[in-house]
């Protein structure tokens, strides 16, 4: 396969993106020589960028420009004018496997999941081996290629860009070089949240003793001003929207530590070595949780965990307030 041309297909989330590192890293390690692409959404596309196995990023606008049938096959036609000879489709979903047989990639590798095996040559088992960490579980679609590796661990290197905006930034919003902590405490859904009252006793806690920013996206914006106003922080410390992607990942790396919840921080946090620590309810850390040994986990691991935050909560959304304040602090000073 010297030379030839690799299509990884990831039309997932941001934390999925980042998660197939040891898979690209795979693919890298057994093809030295080959071109490796990317094809992402639009909101992952900085993030496979900062991935150093990957030598191309191309752009899949399913929800826009390229949304419904007629976008599907106009990326189709895009893909197979650049003649790949491997398509990986890293999703449980139909979309990716017929997106490869549209663009007539001759070797076709994805899961078995949602007839996805009607589009592909190459058909790995969905089926999960016992609970195990995503990297591992993403590992598995390399299995009809005999492929594995040793190196599980993630990594994101921030393009100089980033380093650019962030100096711009540093000026705006006052954040020193190094040393302060960061804090992530809404998820994509609410049962992931920590509490008001929490995040607010942990900004307030530290706001007079070091440096601390309150990280979200756009969205979580007003309920981070929200947590600040509540802790006496200034709004200048809150960054929801404030950063893009790749600027994040430079903030993160200069971080003492990030205080989070299972969100796309996290895994952005690993990738740049950041020390995080991380309070998981409704979804499972040893899927979805940090690794790193200097990092820590606060789950209380009932029966009805993972949810996933679905249907009735029988426990009052409680699971992920038992981790207290003040442990989380205890936690956290231990290693900053």
């Amino acid at each position: 396969m010297a030379g030839e041309r690799i299509l990884v297909i990831d039309l997932a989330f941001i934390g999925d993106v980042i998660l197939a590192t040891p898979t690209v890293r795979a693919l890298k390690e057994a093809y030295p020589a080959a071109h490796i692409t990317m094809l992402t959404v639009p909101l992952t596309a900085d993030v496979a960028a900062m991935n150093p196995y990957v030598d191309e990023v191309m752009v899949y606008d399913k929800r826009g420009v390229d949304r419904g049938i007629f976008g599907l096959w106009r990326v189709a036609r895009r893909l197979k004018a650049q003649h790949f000879d491997l398509a990986v489709c890293m999703n449980f979903a139909l979309r990716g496997a017929a997106l490869s047989w549209l663009a007539g990639i001759p070797r076709r590798l994805g899961y078995d999941a949602q007839h996805g095996g009607l589009f592909l040559n190459l058909v790995a088992s969905s089926k999960r081996a016992g609970i195990r960490h995503e990297t591992l579980n993403h590992l598995e679609v390399l299995k009809p290629l005999g492929i594995t590796t040793k190196d599980t661990s993630l990594v994101l290197t921030p393009p100089p860009a980033a380093w650019a905006g962030l100096k711009e930034k540093r000026e705006r919003y006052h954040i020193p070089e190094a040393g302060y902590l960061a804090l992530c405490p809404f998820g994509s859904y609410e049962r992931k949240d920590l509490p008001l009252a929490t995040a607010a006793h942990l900004a307030r806690h530290w706001r007079q003793r070091r440096a601390i920013f309150l990280i979200g996206g756009p969205a979580e914006r007003e309920r981070l001003e929200q947590v600040a106003r509540l802790a006496g922080l200034p709004l200048g410390n809150v960054l929801g929207g404030a950063l893009t992607l790749p600027e994040l990942a430079a903030f993160l790396q200069k971080a003492a530590c990030l205080i989070t919840v299972d969100t796309g921080p996290l895994h952005v946090a690993q990738g740049v070595g950041c020390r995080t620590v991380a309070v998981f309810g409704p979804t499972d850390p040893r899927v979805w949780g940090p690794r790193g040994k200097e990092d820590a986990v606060f789950y209380s691991g009932y029966d009805c965990s993972p949810c996933w935050g679905k249907g009735k909560c029988f426990r009052q959304y409680t699971c992920i307030s038992d981790a207290t304040a003040r442990e989380i602090i205890h936690v956290v000073e231990e290693g900053v």
